[in-house]
């Protein structure tokens, strides 16, 4: 992939959600959570705002970041999805190569951390359709470390590309990653979708 300054591509993160303790797993599915989209143009400005809902602990993430994708009226500038890990609303997880062929767009997942698989493992046994979700977690990929800023002390980040070949993804990375050590469409989703949510945010770095 050629990476020209103001590259189009999306940022998605969800916002902070609160599970009703005085309900079971299947209630605590009903309820939803905000997923909000940024497009900008490398990781200097952004281009739009979009959003949808997914249930928590759902299985719905995957097609309505898609359809959120797709009818989008930025949809043919977008050149790829970059997302804040493949867990949304808590274990929605996120089929990235389901993802990729539907909105026809390279997905990039980011990991502030090297994933816990075993942790990740854990978490999901409880949860309707258990195989399902770990098959999506095991599709995305072997974590790839990549460094986006020049200063050693600063911590890696994680990405497991799709639709796009490894060296594109991790320069498509760092140059969107302009602000902080994450893509600059992740940080900034992630401001407006805690905003939205809370009636403020800060930080998201």
């Amino acid at each position: 992939m050629k990476i020209k300054e103001e590259i189009r591509v999306l940022g998605v993160d969800d916002g902070p959600y609160q599970k009703n303790k005085n309900q079971n797993q299947n209630q605590n599915q009903n309820q939803k959570t905000i997923v909000v989209g940024t497009v900008y143009r490398g990781g200097s400005w952004i281009d739009g705002v979009t959003r949808t809902d997914i249930k928590i602990d759902g299985l719905d993430a995957t097609n309505k970041i898609g359809q959120m994708t797709v009818n989008s009226k930025h949809h043919n500038q977008i050149r790829a999805i970059f997302l804040d890990g493949i867990t949304y609303g808590g274990m929605n997880t996120v089929n990235i190569e389901k993802l990729y062929k539907q909105t026809d767009k390279p997905v990039i997942a980011v990991s502030r951390q090297k994933p816990n698989f075993k942790q990740i493992k854990k978490a999901i046994q409880n949860l309707p359709n258990p195989k399902k979700r770990w098959k999506h977690v095991k599709n995305a990929g072997k974590p790839i470390q990549v460094n986006t800023t020049p200063n050693p002390k600063e911590k890696p980040i994680y990405i497991q590309p799709k639709g796009i070949d490894k060296k594109s993804a991790i320069e498509l990375t760092k140059h969107t990653s302009t602000r902080s050590r994450i893509p600059e469409p992740i940080r900034v989703a992630h401001l407006i979708a805690t905003g939205i949510t809370t009636g403020d945010s800060h930080g998201g770095a």
